[in-house]
């Protein structure tokens, strides 16, 4: 454990930072959000709506840009609560849960104050993508936090104790976050390359034991890679995505890469690492404390993590030629960070008046968030850009209803059609020709049904050519050219703007229906 430093004079809050008091607090927030999110808007906002729409069935891969694990969960949370935002919802704030709860937990095992455990596990709401992006975006993402924080902990269990649960609990870990998001291995790898530092740690690989770690990811990740698995798709999203401008000269790739990546990490971290400085200043400054002989150093740990981390984004950069990155990319990278950052403040010392502000900047920040979610989803702008929560897809779901479509088959235009209207209509098949790659499975032979094909007006008043030529592909439908019908309704909350649809409703035709 990382030693408590000079702050020993106990204070406010010292009872909030033991079990009960995290687990109540946690809850609040986790149960304020959810409430929020309810309450502010029936809209299923960004990322939310492809997985919607995934989640109709079970199949080994869905999106090649994303591992499955998310959209299996959310298929199994729908089949258990039923097909509804709320269900949506419960999903992300329980991984958002579980993120925090593992975080505390491998917090309790480096601080022996169990102040600094507590601030330590709470700071990564501090950093923008974890503490207010997570509220307006993220599926794969949060599964991912939550992913690293359980490894994390597992491992600490496995350096630390090298019991025989805890080899196979780091497998489970393991599988669990290889299926989350790709960004998982460099995680789990520097990680692991960090331990073989130290002796303590290195034992702990050594011991036969991992063979059951091993043995257990393999078992958990092994069905995914037989039949879902496809690495030219993964190969073709990071040339298309993170090689930006991939035929630029070679420097100038290096010098666009290298920018990217500070800023991405910068901006990451913002706005923890300024309010961290300014509250601990003597936490970069101050000597080591040296760790207990035959204990692994936890600070030195993370340390050597991020060195690793380092490595591997510099190589690929000037290797693999990476010339693009974006901050929310960044989690497998930095989620870390607040538990090595409190590390610091440990060894250099601290005041009981240091954690009073640390918690009240904490508490502002919390409050922050609320406030700019009810910005947003009451008034709009300028509190929001696009504003996709203000839009109205429920209500038009709700009119298209009310003239005539009763149940069937959805083909919609682009993604927030699509994965909205599955949540407006549960029983209804939806497709869209913006993720022409998933067409859920096909309606029993001789089914009922209408085939209801939906874009946004602005594409123009006849079926648009992608749409069209899914249409003709997928459900053997011939691009309809007559009796389009259109509803139209305007943003919520006093939003001047509008949104319109054109739709065709059609008799049962080819597969749609």
């Amino acid at each position: 454990m990382v030693a408590p430093g000079t702050g020993s004079a106990r204070g406010p809050g010292d009872a909030l930072a033991g079990w009960p008091g995290f687990l109540a607090l946690l809850a609040f927030y986790i149960l304020l959000h959810y409430a929020l999110r309810l309450a502010l808007s029936p809209t299923v906002g960004v990322d939310d709506v492809a997985e919607s729409l995934f989640a109709q069935s079970f199949q080994w891969t869905y999106y090649p840009r994303q591992p499955p694990l998310y959209t299996w969960l959310l298929w199994a949370t729908f089949g258990l609560f039923g097909v509804s935002l709320a269900a949506v919802a419960f999903l992300k704030y329980a991984l958002v849960a579980a993120g925090y709860l593992f975080f505390y937990l491998a917090a309790r095992r480096m601080f022996t104050d169990r102040r600094i455990a507590f601030l330590a596990a709470l700071s990564p709401s501090l950093i923008y993508a974890v503490g207010y992006g997570v509220h307006v975006g993220f599926t794969n993402t949060v599964l991912l936090t939550a992913a690293c924080a359980a490894t994390f902990y597992v491992f600490l269990r496995v350096v630390q104790d090298g019991g025989t649960g805890d080899y196979l609990a780091l497998g489970a870990a393991l599988g669990i976050g290889l299926l989350s998001k790709w960004g998982y291995p460099a995680f789990v790898g520097a990680l692991l390359v960090a331990a073989l530092v130290q002796a303590p740690s290195r034992r702990r690989l050594g011991d036969p034991r991992i063979l059951l770690t091993l043995a257990v990811a393999a078992a958990v990740v092994a069905p995914f890679l037989w039949f879902g698995f496809h690495g030219g798709a993964v190969h073709t999203v990071f040339t298309g995505v993170m090689r930006r401008g991939g035929h630029a000269p070679y420097l100038k790739g290096v010098v666009s890469g290298l920018r990217a990546l500070v800023v991405a990490v910068t901006m990451f971290l913002a706005p923890l690492w300024i309010l961290a400085l300014l509250v601990f200043p003597r936490a970069v400054t101050a000597p080591r404390r040296e760790t207990l002989a035959g204990a692994v150093d936890l600070r030195r740990l993370l340390g050597h993590f991020f060195l690793v981390m380092l490595v591997i984004l510099l190589a690929g950069v000037f290797v693999a030629g990476i010339t693009f990155f974006k901050s929310r990319w960044m989690h497998p990278v930095l989620i870390l960070f607040p538990l090595y950052f409190f590390c610091l403040v440990a060894d250099a010392g601290y005041t009981a008046r240091q954690l009073r502000i640390w918690t009240a900047v904490l508490i502002l920040a919390a409050v922050a968030v609320v406030a700019a979610r009810l910005a947003q989803d009451l008034w709009g702008p300028p509190y929001c850009r696009k504003c996709r929560l203000l839009k109205p897809y429920p209500e038009l779901a709700r009119e298209i209803e009310s003239r005539g479509f009763s149940g069937g088959t959805i083909v919609a235009g682009d993604e927030h059609i699509a994965g909205n209207f599955r949540i407006a209509f549960p029983g209804a098949r939806v497709a869209t020709s913006k993720y022409a790659f998933y067409v859920p499975p096909p309606p029993a032979p001789g089914a009922a049904g209408q085939c209801l094909v939906v874009w946004d007006a602005g594409q123009g008043t006849k079926v648009p050519p992608a749409l069209a030529q899914f249409l003709e592909e997928e459900f053997a439908v011939a691009p309809p050219s007559a009796s389009v019908q259109s509803v139209a309704a305007p943003y919520r909350h006093g939003d001047p703007r509008s949104l319109r649809l054109d739709y065709v409703l059609l008799p049962a035709t080819g597969t749609c229906r």
